[in-house]
């Protein structure tokens, strides 16, 4: 899955968050906590993804001068 697919996704589930949230009335409700869980595992996923592009980005940077 590409980065903006990726992030697509991710804002597409905190918006069904903010809505369970809504109906549920509660932080702690199981499918809150899953759905916030999931979430958070596509954050670090993306975040990963960027550090090692950024990585790359700087050791090719380095390597042509």
């Amino acid at each position: 899955m590409d980065d903006v697919l990726l992030k697509s996704n991710m804002e597409k589930m905190q918006n069904r968050l903010y809505q369970l949230v809504e109906k549920s009335g509660s932080l702690v409700d199981p499918r809150v906590v899953e759905l916030s869980q999931q979430i958070d595992h596509l954050v670090v996923t993306l975040q990963q993804r960027r550090l090692k592009y950024h990585r790359t980005s700087l050791l090719k940077n380095k390597a042509s001068f």
